[in-house]
Parts: structure tokens; C-alpha cells; sequence
């Protein structure tokens, strides 16, 4: 299937700093796509230059068949949901969404409807006079919503919108954005440096590092399968020792930690450094049952009681750290605690060259 979206060898550089290099994505329609990634990654130049704010150095811009590169802003048929919504403050709800319809020249009698379908389809409808200063901000994030979809775009690019909310409100709208977005079967573009959001609203996540995908891939692959100790760190917690090969063979791994000697499935050479992983709700709070587990005792240094779960951290060194999930009524008392998981759920990468 032809991409709808299609990023091609992308590069830009703002002097000698290199923002992003040689970056290629492609989209099919319908597909929302978060850009997650730690301040200063390029997710944001990246969607400057999608919205023609910005152009590259070099690569090609594909969006529904046409080449978009050398396209201004409002030829592009892009919307952009920015940060701090952008709205016009002296119009009311009805004229900000009906803004950009105006200004392509749309017919009188075919704004009024489209318009209220949208603040309809937002829940917005019975306050279309009032002022924007008069909404909350969860009211004004749906109005940007709302304007940024009126005009129909290929595409919609999302910078952060939700991020000036508090926790459950936010919760709440992207529950909403995404149904939304789905009803419409639009092609989207999400930035933000939220975890937990990317998990939530994502069908594939592009986990950014210095200007570069690190990994494109659907949320469960990302957390499950990290392709890196960057995607890893980055995206949920883990329990993550260093080590080095013992033994090796049949691809079965034997590591020497720090810790004691752990075993996984994985293809790296005898005596190579490499990084040994575990998402913290995969851990068991007991020594290893049978050959398919393994596990250390781990030294605790504090636990965090969350609601539902509680969170017992390690008192490692080195580099290392240990993270262990389990249940809010599961009691733990002493210093020391095996902990063991299958082997199957082992991650091993080459070490980093600098220890975390």
C-alpha cells in the first residue's frame, strides 16, 4: 500500500548542530503516530517542517501523492493543533473554528453546518457565541481541535496539545482525541515527551534521539522489545544491570553481574559487555522455581506505595538499577529480596559506551 505520508531522508541542521539527519517515516492514512522523544530530539522540527514552517535541508516530502516540500504553509492542506492552541482571543467559539473556511474562500451557506457538526462532534455546540477567555482549558484545547479539522486537512499535526492540562483532564482528552480522530479516519502526527501518553493514544510510536528514529513500532512492540538501552530507558521502567557474557551457546547467555550470575536467550560473543534488562511487573518476588527463570537478590533501599501497586526500587551501584512492581497489598520487610522472571522476558543489548 502507497504511504499516505511518506519522509524521506529528511535532514536539517541549524548551523553546526545537527537537528535531524537522514530521517525517513512513512504513514499510511488513518494512522496516528506519535514523535516521542526528550527535549532538544528534533520531534518538533520535524513537524515545523511538515507544516512548511521550517524547510529542510534535503530529503523529500510526500502527503497523499503530492510533493509538499517546496509548498507553503496554506497550499499544503495541513492542520496544526499548537501547544498553546493559538486562538484568535476577539472571536467567538463559532468564528475561530470558521476561520480557516473563510480564508480558503468557502461558500456562506457550507461554513455554518461544517462548523457545527464540529463543535457538535468536540460537545461544544451550545457555547458557539460564547468567548474564548469564557472556556476552560480543556474547552479551548476541543475549539483548536475543531478549527484545525474544519477545513478537512490530510493530515493534522499535534504539538503537544494537551500538555498545559492537569492529570485527569488530560486523561480524559486523549481518551476524546483519539475517538475523535478515529471517527474521522485522520491521518495524525503527535509530538510530546509524555510516555504514558505516546502508550495511550499511539498506533505506532517513532521514538526520537538526537535527530534520529531510534525505533518505529507499535506501543506493545516499544515497551515489550525495545530496540536500544535509549528506547528502554525512555519509554516505561526496568530493572537494567550491566554485565559481561559467561557463557554462550544455542543462543542461551549466561551474565556475570554484579549481582550474581543471570541467564537469557539472545547471540553475543563470549566475554562481550553487554546489558541485561527486566520490565519491573515481569519480576517475581522469590528465588528462581525452575530452569526457565533467573533471578539475583536484590538489596532494597525504598519502596513507593501507588494506589494499586506498589514499587520497590534496589540499592545498586554502578551504574545499575532494580525496580520491581507488584501488587499495593503485597508486604515485604528485610533488606534483602530474591526476585526472579522467565528468561523469555530477559532484554540483552551491547552495553552503552557510557554507563547510565
Amino acid at each position: 500500500m502507497e504511504a499516505h505520508l511518506d519522509i524521506a531522508g529528511v535532514g536539517k541542521r541549524f548551523r553546526q548542530t545537527v537537528v535531524l539527519e537522514d530521517l525517513s517515516l512513512a504513514m499510511r492514512k488513518g494512522e496516528f503516530v506519535s514523535l516521542l522523544g526528550p527535549s532538544g530530539c528534533g520531534k518538533t522540527t520535524l513537524l515545523r517542517i511538515l507544516a512548511g514552517l521550517l524547510s529542510p535541508d534535503g530529503g523529500r516530502l510526500h502527503l497523499a501523492g503530492r510533493d509538499i516540500g517546496r509548498l507553503p504553509p496554506h497550499r499544503r492542506n495541513i492542520g496544526v493543533v499548537f501547544q498553546n492552541y493559538a486562538l484568535f482571543p476577539h472571536l467567538t467559539v463559532f468564528d475561530n473554528v470558521a476561520f480557516g473556511l473563510r480564508a480558503r474562500g468557502t461558500p456562506r451557506e457550507e461554513i455554518a453546518p461544517r462548523v457545527r457538526r464540529l463543535l457538535d462532534m468536540v460537545r461544544l455546540g451550545p457555547m458557539a457565541s460564547r468567548a474564548i477567555a469564557q472556556l476552560s482549558g480543556g474547552q479551548q484545547q476541543r475549539v483548536a481541535m475543531a478549527r484545525a479539522l474544519a477545513v478537512n486537512p490530510e493530515l493534522i499535526l499535534l504539538d503537544e496539545p494537551l500538555s498545559a492540562l492537569d492529570r485527569k483532564l488530560r486523561e480524559t482528552m486523549q481518551v476524546e482525541l483519539r475517538q475523535l480522530l478515529r471517527e474521522l479516519g485522520m491521518t495524525a502526527v503527535f509530538v510530546t515527551h509524555d510516555q504514558e501518553e505516546a502508550l495511550a493514544l499511539s498506533d505506532r510510536i517513532a521514538v526520537m534521539n538526537a535527530g534520529r528514529i531510534e525505533q518505529l513500532a507499535t506501543p506493545a512492540e516499544i515497551y515489550a522489545r525495545p530496540a536500544s538501552p535509549f528506547v528502554l530507558d525512555f519509554v516505561g521502567q526496568s530493572t537494567a544491570l550491566h554485565g559481561e557474557v559467561v557463557e554462550a551457546g544455542d543462543g542461551r547467555l549466561s551474565v556475570q553481574t554484579a549481582y550474581g550470575v543471570l541467564r537469557a536467550q539472545g547471540h553475543f560473543a563470549k566475554r562481550a559487555r553487554v546489558l541485561v534488562a527486566v520490565r519491573p511487573e515481569r519480576i517475581a518476588p522469590r528465588p528462581a522455581p525452575d530452569a526457565e527463570w533467573t533471578g539475583i537478590d536484590l538489596p532494597l533501599a525504598a519502596q513507593t506505595f501507588l494506589g494499586s501497586r506498589r514499587l520497590l526500587h534496589g540499592h545498586l551501584g554502578g551504574g545499575d538499577r532494580a525496580i520491581v512492581e507488584l501488587p499495593a497489598e503485597t508486604e515485604i520487610s528485610g533488606d534483602m529480596l530474591p526476585i526472579s522472571w522467565r528468561i523469555t522476558d530477559t532484554l540483552v543489548f551491547p552495553a552503552p559506551d557510557v554507563a547510565e
